[in-house]
């Protein structure tokens, strides 16, 4: 039986708890194949009437068309995606979640959840805007697709005033930043001490996965605030050394002045320049690198938390069972959830071989930029006790206060680059996918076992 009755919003709002998962499947047209007891809760729909019936049954008329066109263009990408959803019950009350997609087999899995970082306010206000555009839109004639494509250009405009670069930059950030929040609040919400047998067993194995997805996570965010540092610290060091250059490009200028009477000025001088040029062109090819290496650690931490919110997703569904609100052939889902874990854990291998030598390409541009900037030092120091010798500081002296004044101020951030370089050489980012997927492999026995 599917849904076909158009349900009128009433505003009122219904809370679902911190500890509650959606989780549903549809084909790849969208059609309900199946759904869980906290989907059919909060919906107020049964599952006989959700199945075969469209997803977007549970839509609510404001929310702006471009989000889901955002995410409909990663899953055809064959990517997981995910978003802040208003959605609508059968009774015309209004709940929000944060959705994640992910395509699997022949169709797509989501796993939903309340919202609770400090990214849903902001987002709340942006689709306010972005309604209103789409709805202007309309009414000037535009077509529903191109009113879509207009909502999630503007979606992304808007995102850029807040710092993130793109849809992908913002769910990177966000879906870590949910399940973060969500983890703190229920810790131990499916801890169920009193369960015995194959389904005690199920939930240790849940349990131990997450222990070490938990770890991954941790890591990553240490990782990402390295990235952050270096990107800061390059930027302030390459600032610094652009400006130096004209500088030592002055100082060749004016050493030319005297060659004929201190000849080794200007044989020091060209020297000086060729490590300095060689130092900006280092710091200007590490910001395009560093960009890519905190893209790639960012998706690393988003596939991390999808893994961890699929394996939350196995723990509500024994803790469900084990509380009596399930029949055991609930857990049917959980092979799927292995699935999508397991597909995490493949990509989660590729992605970190990817950051590794991105880090080791990073670790490479900053110690070559350091090592010219340190040739830059000793010959600009061996060009000023020339200077000195031949007494020719009065031609000279006006271009060395700003050298020196440059590298006193550029001390502390080339002496902060080096700390992090040193970091970032020690770095490796470490996906154990043997003990992932025999966490996985010890999920799916303990399921077939209940």
């Amino acid at each position: 039986m599917t849904v076909g009755v158009s349900t009128v919003p009433t505003g009122v709002e219904r809370l679902v708890g911190p500890d509650e998962l959606f989780y549903s499947t549809t084909d790849r047209r969208g059609l309900i194949r199946t759904g869980n007891s906290v989907f059919l809760r909060v919906s107020q729909y049964s599952l006989d009437e959700l199945v075969g019936s469209p997803h977007n049954v549970v839509r609510h008329p404001e929310m702006p068309a471009g989000a889901y066109r955002l995410m409909w263009d990663r899953l055809r990408a064959g990517r997981a995606t995910g978003g802040y959803l208003r959605n609508l019950a059968r009774d015309g009350s209004q709940y929000w979640v944060f959705a994640t997609l992910l395509p699997l087999g022949e169709g797509f899995l989501s796993v939903r959840m309340a919202p609770r970082s400090p990214l849903f306010e902001p987002v709340k206000q942006l689709y306010a805007q972005v309604t209103a555009a789409e709805q202007e839109a309309a009414r000037n004639g535009v077509s529903r697709r191109e009113a879509a494509g207009i909502g999630a250009e503007r979606i992304e405009e808007l995102l850029a005033l807040v710092g993130f670069s793109s849809y992908d930059d913002f769910l990177f950030e966000a879906l870590p930043a949910e399940v973060a929040a969500r983890g703190r609040l229920v810790a131990v919400a499916y801890s169920r001490p009193e369960a015995q047998g194959p389904i005690s067993g199920l939930l240790a194995a849940a349990g131990d996965l997450e222990g070490l997805l938990g770890g991954l996570s941790g890591q990553l965010d240490g990782y990402q605030m390295l990235c952050d540092r270096l990107v800061q610290s390059s930027s302030s060091v390459l600032d610094v050394a652009l400006r130096l250059d004209p500088a030592v490009t002055a100082a060749q200028y004016a050493s030319r002045t005297v060659t004929d009477t201190v000849p080794v000025l200007l044989n020091v001088a060209n020297v000086m320049a060729l490590p300095m040029h060689t130092a900006v062109t280092a710091l200007e090819r590490m910001a395009p690198r560093l960009g890519r290496l905190r893209t790639d650690v960012a998706d690393l931490r988003f596939q991390v938390a999808l893994a961890s919110l699929h394996n939350d997703m196995i723990a509500a569904f024994a803790a469900e069972l084990v509380d009596g609100g399930l029949p055991a052939s609930s857990l049917h889902q959980v092979p799927l959830l292995c699935d999508a874990v397991q597909e995490g854990v493949i990509e989660m291998s590729r992605t970190a071989q990817v950051v590794n030598q991105q880090l080791r390409e990073v670790s490479a541009l900053v110690t070559e930029a350091l090592l010219r900037l340190d040739e830059f030092r000793k010959f600009l120091g061996q060009w000023r006790i020339l200077v000195l010798r031949h007494r020719a500081g009065g031609v000279l002296g006006d271009l060395l206060r700003p050298i020196d004044d440059e590298l006193a101020a550029s001390q502390d951030g080339m002496e902060l680059l080096r700390s992090l370089g040193a970091q970032v050489a020690a770095l490796a980012v470490q996906v154990d996918a043997a003990a992932l997927d025999a966490q996985v492999t010890r999920t799916r026995t303990a399921t077939s076992a209940v």
